[in-house]
């Protein structure tokens, strides 16, 4: 989904939350859900996923947008190495409710 069209759609109460995924090697990638519940990446202009390089630079990005301080966001990070310490290997995230403005 391109970011003018995600902006779009928030003001219109049509998306959910958003989600900014943590991956190995400070990939961050940023996931729109919908009403609906369905997901989608956020793109550039040019159809390329959004990836900041870090969560200070994802909230940023967020907040230079502007109308947003009232969606719904989370910090996602999965559990890749909970099957190396002998728990479950179920593929778990940790989602964390955050904030545009804190810790800023």
């Amino acid at each position: 989904m391109k970011f003018d069209r995600f902006k779009q759609l928030t003001a219109d109460a049509a998306i959910k939350e958003l989600h900014i995924e943590s991956h190995e090697g400070d990939v961050f990638v940023l996931r729109a859900v919908t009403q609906s519940g369905e997901e989608d990446v956020l793109e550039d202009a040019h159809g390329q996923p959004l990836r900041p390089q870090s969560l200070g630079d994802a909230r940023k990005m967020l907040i230079d947008a502007g109308g947003l301080e009232e969606l719904p966001l989370f910090l996602v990070q999965q559990v890749p190495y909970d099957e190396m310490i002998g728990l479950d290997a179920r593929q778990e995230a940790h989602k964390t409710p955050l904030t545009l403005h804190a810790g800023l």
